[in-house]
């Protein structure tokens, strides 16, 4: 298992660098099918008529509108910072039509007078912590959007009092088109885990990973599986405690998993209770916090992901006080919804390479104090590599994180702990290399060697 795994990311990096041609038009081109085959609002039937956005064209333009008489200035501005001018109908309809999309998940809002909103005829909305955003998917090849004429698998919401954070909290659960609640052999399941900033349901919106698993267990590439998407904050007071008391937040976290979540999962679904069928994995918070209970708890996990580990969130006592970070500025690929909010004092100084979803100036390279690596993995050793099944580490080379993901794997070599490491080229702290990792991830998992 132990040594470098290459696979090719130049069509990720290549559709990045798309640049993005959208064009606000007073008179919109004719949307043949719209968002759930919608028809365009008809003229001149006045204010009852339903307003339909965004409209996604077969051409891929999408067109927006919102109902608004009284405003004087109305715009779509698209993730990435894209304004596109609206233009008012005689029933007070303000409408743009945007250039041909490529196919990914957008995210966008309307900015009336200059007050910022979400688009009220719009039902799906990219989650984070205390706040959602209008999105929308143009269709099309890809492994994170829906693929026509496959199954889809059902996602459950469950709500419950964490007596350890005391607060009121959530989980998503996935099961795999045709789950059967009383199958002999258990599915086996997969805890994925969001970064600082977002909230449990996150990979289940914009970020696309059921579709993922939809569409790899219908091309037979992934065993069907459960998932469960989990808030990662393991205290009541969300990123604000990730990054005044990240020692908290993130052994929090790991009791609330093992003692709250599975045991409520593992009741109510059938899901199997053998290490040997259980995997975690997680982005940049996620990705140390997979980490910290994977590989501190090999009894429960033989597979272990980190995707982008923001390791350098682990408090080091030694170290100076410092002022908190800014929250670095959302990266993305023109007008595409990509970038994972700042994480905690650590990947702020990798934003400043963040322009062009990865591209551009490299960014501050971040260490951390490697003896601290003990400390938060106090028993693991070579011993470990008889449980492990997969240990997958991956970073972008554009992400300030880079620097403590390569001291983590030096660490690891230092204890001859095997493990499955890969470097994407120009990639920083983004969500269409997140996407893909688990694309890549999920047929690994589970299968026999």
């Amino acid at each position: 298992m132990a040594g470098a795994k290459s696979l090719s990311y130049g069509a990720l990096i290549a559709a990045l660098a798309l640049p993005s041609i959208l064009s606000a038009q007073q008179t919109p081109a004719p949307a043949p099918a719209g968002r759930a085959g919608a028809a365009a609002p008809a003229a001149g039937r006045g204010g009852n008529t339903p307003v339909v956005s965004p409209q996604i064209g077969a051409d891929a333009r999408v067109t927006f509108r919102l109902r608004a008489p009284a405003a004087k200035d109305v715009a779509v501005t698209l993730a990435g910072g894209k304004r596109l001018p609206m233009v008012q109908d005689a029933q007070g309809v303000w409408t743009v039509t945007s250039d041909a999309l490529a196919p990914d998940i957008y995210t966008y809002s309307f900015v009336v007078d200059g007050t910022t909103i979400n688009d009220p005829s719009n039902r799906e909305f990219q989650t984070s912590a205390g706040s959602a955003q209008s999105m929308f998917a143009v269709p099309g090849p890809g492994a994170w959007l829906p693929a026509p004429g496959v199954p889809r698998g059902a996602i459950a919401r469950h709500a419950f009092h964490s007596s350890i954070a005391n607060d009121d909290r959530e989980f998503f659960v996935y099961t795999p088109p045709g789950y059967e609640a009383r199958r002999a052999q258990p599915y086996p399941v997969l805890y994925l885990l969001h970064g600082l900033g977002d909230d449990a349901g996150r990979w289940v919106n914009a970020g696309g990973a059921n579709n993922i698993l939809d569409n790899l267990i219908a091309e037979h590439k992934a065993v069907p599986m459960v998932m469960v998407t989990t808030l990662g904050y393991g205290t009541a007071d969300g990123p604000g405690g990730a990054r005044g008391h990240a020692q908290e937040t993130l052994t929090g976290y790991t009791k609330i998993l093992l003692d709250e979540v599975m045991p409520t999962v593992e009741r109510s679904y059938n899901i199997s209770k053998d290490r040997n069928q259980r995997a975690i994995a997680g982005l940049s918070m996620g990705g140390i916090e997979a980490l910290l209970t994977g590989l501190n708890h090999l009894d429960k996990f033989a597979w272990i992901g980190s995707f982008s580990a923001a390791l350098s969130m682990f408090p080091d006592p030694d170290a100076p006080p410092r002022a908190a970070a800014a929250p670095a500025a959302a990266a993305a690929p023109p007008a595409a919804a990509s970038a994972q909010p700042d994480v905690a004092a650590g990947a702020a100084a990798g934003a400043r390479g963040r322009r062009g979803a990865g591209r551009g100036a490299a960014p501050a390279v971040q260490t951390m104090n490697a003896a601290l690596f003990p400390k938060m993995f106090p028993t693991l050793d070579a011993k470990a590599n008889s449980q492990i099944r997969m240990l997958w580490i991956v970073c972008g080379t554009a992400d300030g994180l880079i620097g403590v993901n390569r001291q983590f794997k030096e660490w690891l070599k230092s204890r001859n702990v095997q493990f499955t490491e890969q470097e994407v080229p120009d990639m920083a702290h983004v969500w269409p290399l997140w996407r893909q990792n688990v694309t890549d991830m999920v047929p690994r998992l589970f299968q026999k060697k």
